[in-house]
C-alpha cells in the first residue's frame, strides 16, 4: 500500500472515529433520559408504567427556591430539556384515601384520584441514596394522554413524562411509607418563615425518597415553608407499615397534625369540628363507616370500598400494600380489570446499552459503505498519478 493511500485511509478512519466518539459521548450524557423514555410501557387501557433511570437531582430542586408549579416546570425543563418548555395542565381534583389492614396483617392504603381527561402513569424510581418507590402521576399535568393530542408512547409524550418524579400525587416506598396529596378549596397556603420553601407537589417526592415512617415524614415537612398555588391548597395523608396514619395540614402559617385513617377534601384540623368529622363529605362518611365495621379488609374489599366512594370522574383507584411493596390499580371505573404492580429493577438498562452499541456499529457500517467508494477513487487517482510519474 502506497504512503499516500495509507494517509487517506488513516485520515478517513480518524474522522469516522471522532464522529463515533462524539455519538458515544452524547448517548452517555443522555442515557438516563433515553432509558427512562424507552421504559414507558402500556400496562392496560389508560394505564402506563415507567422505570425512571435518570438522576432527578432532588437536592438541587429543593435548593432552587421554587415557590409554585410554574417555577418548578421552568426549572425542570431547563435541566432536562435545555430550556424547552413542556405544556402543562393544572386542575383541581377531588380524592379519597384511607388506611386499613388485611387479615394477614399487611398494612394497606386505598386511594381514589378524581379528575377527568387524563391517563395514569405508575412510576418506579430507585434513586441513589434514596428509597425505591412506586408513585402515581396524572399524565394530563404535562398535557399527555387522556383528552390531549400527545400520547404517552409518542416521542414527545415519553420526553414530557421525564417530569414525572416531580409531580406525583400519591405513592409508596420500599420502607412502607405511603403519602397521598388531596386538594381542599380553602385558598392558597404560603408559609413565610426563615425555612426553605417547598411546594406541596414536590413534598410527595421528598417523602417517597427520604421518609420511612409517619414521624419521619412529619419531621421532614416541618423543615420547610409549604407553598401551594392556583387558588387552592392541599393536605397530605400519610401512613406507614406500623399501621400509623396522619393527615398533615397547614393553616395560618402553622403545621397541624390530625391522627386519623381516613381523608377526603375538607379541613380536618378545623377547631370547630372538635374531632367530629361526620357530615362534612359523604365519601368520608361512607369509608369511615365501613372501616369501623371490621378490623381487617382484604385487598379486594379495599378496592370495593374505593369503588363505593368513587365519583364519575375517578381516574384511578389504587391499593398499596405497604408490607409487600405492591400495588393494585383499577382505571376509569373498570373494577373488573385489576392491574397488579410488583416492581422489579429490570434489565432494561442493559438492553438499552446493547441497542446503543448496535446502533453505533450500524452507523459505523453505513459510514464505511458511504466512504468506501471515495477511498477507492482517491486510491485509484493516487496510483494513476504515481504511474504517470
Amino acid at each position: 500500500m502506497s504512503k499516500a493511500k495509507r494517509i487517506i485511509k488513516i485520515s478517513v478512519l480518524s474522522f469516522v472515529n471522532v464522529i463515533l466518539l462524539a455519538i458515544v459521548i452524547v448517548l452517555c450524557i443522555l442515557y438516563g433520559r433515553l432509558a427512562s423514555m424507552m421504559s414507558v410501557k402500556k400496562k392496560g387501557e389508560n394505564l402506563y408504567t415507567m422505570n425512571y433511570k435518570q438522576n432527578y437531582h432532588l437536592d438541587k430542586v429543593l435548593n432552587a427556591k421554587i415557590v409554585d408549579e410554574d417555577d418548578l416546570f421552568k426549572y425542570i425543563c431547563k435541566e432536562l430539556f435545555f430550556g424547552y418548555q413542556v405544556d402543562t395542565n393544572i386542575e383541581q381534583y377531588g380524592c379519597s384515601a384511607f388506611a386499613t389492614q388485611t387479615p394477614e396483617g399487611d398494612n394497606t392504603v386505598g386511594r381514589n384520584f378524581d379528575l377527568k381527561g387524563t391517563d395514569t402513569l405508575c412510576l418506579y424510581t430507585h434513586p441513589r441514596g434514596g428509597y425505591k418507590s412506586i408513585s402515581t402521576v396524572s399524565t394530563d399535568m404535562v398535557a399527555v394522554g387522556g383528552d390531549n393530542k400527545t400520547t404517552p408512547k409518542s416521542f414527545i409524550g415519553r420526553a414530557s413524562l421525564l417530569v414525572a418524579p416531580y409531580i406525583c400525587v400519591d405513592g409508596m416506598n420500599e420502607k412502607g411509607l405511603s403519602a397521598s396529596l388531596l386538594d381542599m378549596s380553602y385558598g392558597e397556603t404560603h408559609m413565610n418563615t426563615d425555612k426553605p420553601n417547598l411546594i406541596v407537589t414536590l413534598a410527595i417526592r421528598l417523602l417517597m425518597d427520604r421518609a420511612s415512617t409517619v414521624d419521619e415524614a412529619i419531621n421532614l415537612l416541618k423543615q420547610y415553608d409549604i407553598q401551594t398555588a392556583h387558588g387552592w391548597t392541599q393536605h397530605i395523608f400519610i401512613s406507614d407499615a406500623s399501621g400509623k396514619s396522619a393527615i398533615v395540614e397547614w393553616v395560618n402559617g402553622e403545621i397541624n397534625i390530625v391522627n386519623y385513617n381516613v381523608c377526603t377534601n375538607f379541613w380536618m384540623s378545623d377547631p370547630t369540628l372538635n374531632g367530629d368529622y361526620s357530615n362534612q363529605c359523604y365519601r368520608f362518611d361512607l369509608i369511615d363507616t365501613y372501616l369501623k365495621m371490621s378490623d381487617s379488609f382484604k385487598i379486594e374489599d379495599s378496592m370495593l370500598l374505593l369503588r363505593g366512594a368513587r365519583q364519575g370522574n375517578t381516574v384511578w383507584s389504587v391499593v398499596y400494600n405497604l408490607d409487600q411493596f405492591e400495588a393494585d390499580y383499577a382505571i376509569n371505573g373498570r373494577y373488573n380489570e385489576i392491574y397488579h404492580i410488583n416492581p422489579k429493577n429490570t434489565h432494561e438498562g442493559a438492553i438499552i446499552i446493547i441497542v446503543i452499541i448496535v446502533n453505533i456499529l450500524a452507523i459505523a457500517g453505513i459510514t464505511y459503505l458511504i466512504i468506501k467508494p471515495f477511498i477507492k477513487k482517491k486510491s485509484s487517482n493516487v496510483e494513476e498519478k504515481n504511474i504517470e510519474e
